[in-house]
């Protein structure tokens, strides 16, 4: 999303039009500008070092899910997070159907890497109760 202080300018530097288009559009996304509407809401109530403390936070509850299930020795971690994302497996392939039947609801995704699948947690929910969701994974590989 870009904020402009003088439209007029913008208009001029980034505008196009076509036939097809009942008035000009600006920016990069064009007619699909008023999906920026919820980060720019957003931005607004929580200012910048709102942002910033609701990324951090995610990213420690990705840090934490991830040294739990790391230390679980029927968990393998396929690796350290950088950003709010964790992916991780039972190491026994034979109950992953089981243990996605256990986990709670939108918990977690299913992907592929090198033909082998794993699960994909993403902790972008700042209010996430992580310790249920840990307690639910533990439960669900034993």
């Amino acid at each position: 999303m870009i904020l402009f202080r003088d439209t007029a300018t913008a208009h001029a530097a980034i505008s196009f039009a076509g036939p097809y288009l009942a008035v000009p559009n600006v920016g990069i996304l064009g007619s699909h500008g008023a999906m920026a509407v919820p980060l720019l809401a957003t931005l607004l109530a929580w200012g910048r070092s709102g942002i910033a403390a609701r990324i951090e936070r995610c990213r420690s509850l990705a840090e934490h899910l991830a040294e739990i299930l790391g230390s679980d020795p029927r968990v393998r971690l396929l690796a350290a997070p950088k950003t709010g994302i964790v992916v991780w497996k039972p190491r026994d392939s034979e109950i992953f159907g089981r243990v996605a039947a256990q986990l709670p609801a939108g918990a977690a995704s299913m992907i592929d890497i090198a033909g082998e699948r794993w699960f994909r947690m993403v902790t972008a929910n700042p209010n996430a109760d992580i310790d249920l969701l840990i307690d639910s994974i533990q439960k669900a590989v034993r």
